[in-house]
């Protein structure tokens, strides 16, 4: 076995079928949550994975050390919660022991105060947490019985522990939290936290989006304008979020476009869903196994395979913007990792 610290060559960066570096992996470790947020679980709730079906620490390990050699350099853990898994701390030092130089991790801060510390220690360098409202008892009904003091204490903790910048994401929806969008970009005049808006997409199994409750960023733009003059920057590399800073602030605010100004050109992301198949769009139909593969003793040979053969089948977009039913296979994104 080669060394987990190897470092990969500026040779092996590894490019699919649009010329787009692809050297990002989003892995799902668990489709269960502790929130039922209205916007992600339907009514009738969900019929989670048997723990059978889920990649076990050492698959994933696996799956990152062979993708580690192709370039692979940034890692974003994800749920549904991912601090549920009891192995989180030791998954994370793993990982990071391969030498992904870029390892975060999204949750909804439920649980993130009493883990920040070991998490930090075992190797990960930031954290995303889902925060929709500042108001308790709006939290709890979006949330359905989660309590808004846990989340505000673990981003306290994030910070004193150095999981940071701490990165806080929002949906706005209209009708919902739409009137939160000031008080979220207000926060960042005194704390380095990077706000970031997403369009509201539609992921939800009970009929719950319609267009007309998504907030564009074109329309959060021009709230935030009225807290003062915007400087657009870049930071180094490639993602999603559009980032703005307000005149006089210390925080950045980033807008996430993927229904009204898709970001699909600079793309460089794969996702490993919680059930062992790899997806190279969210919004595309296919996926592949490689967790019954590795199962029935396939060698790294072979897993290499499908990887490279996953990154070669990534459409050059998604196409929510010309037709929302291309969303219709998604019914939970706590299945496929957010």
């Amino acid at each position: 076995m080669s060394d987990l610290s190897e470092k990969p060559s500026h040779d092996s960066a590894l490019k699919d079928s649009y010329n787009r570096r692809i050297d990002y992996l989003r892995i799902s470790i668990t489709d269960k949550c502790n929130l039922q947020c209205v916007y992600c679980v339907s009514a009738a709730g969900l019929k989670y994975f048997r723990n059978s079906e889920i990649m076990t620490d050492e698959e994933i390990v696996r799956l990152v050390r062979i993708a580690h050699k192709h370039g692979l350099r940034k890692v974003r853990i994800t749920g549904g919660e991912p601090l549920l898994r009891k192995s989180i701390v030791d998954l994370v030092s793993s990982i990071k022991k391969i030498g992904i130089s870029d390892l975060s991790l999204t949750t909804n801060g439920i649980m993130l105060a009493g883990l920040a510390g070991a998490l930090k220690e075992a190797g990960l360098d930031r954290v995303n947490i889902s925060l929709d409202t500042m108001k308790a008892e709006r939290y709890r009904e979006i949330t359905k019985k989660g309590d808004i003091a846990r989340v505000l204490e673990a981003i306290k903790e994030a910070e004193r522990v150095g999981l940071s910048p701490v990165k806080i994401n929002i949906v706005p929806i209209r009708g919902i939290n739409d009137d939160e969008i000031l008080s979220f970009a207000s926060l960042t005049f005194e704390k380095d936290y990077h706000i970031r808006f997403i369009e509201f997409m539609p992921v939800t199994s009970d009929g719950m989006w319609r267009r007309e409750k998504c907030v564009s960023a074109k329309e959060i733009l021009e709230t935030i304008s009225g807290l003062g003059e915007l400087e657009s920057f870049k930071f180094r590399g490639e993602g999603p979020s559009r980032n703005y800073r307000l005149q006089g602030a210390v925080g950045v605010i980033g807008i996430i476009s993927p229904i009204s100004d898709h970001f699909c050109n600079s793309c460089n992301r794969l996702r490993l869903t919680s059930n062992g198949k790899i997806r190279p769009c969210l919004f595309s139909k296919i996926e592949v196994d490689i967790k019954a593969p590795m199962r029935n003793g396939a060698d790294d040979d072979e897993i290499e395979r499908l990887f490279l053969y996953t990154v070669s089948i990534k459409p050059e977009r998604h196409k929510l913007d010309e037709n929302i039913t291309a969303s219709d296979h998604i019914k939970n994104m706590s299945k496929i990792g957010g």
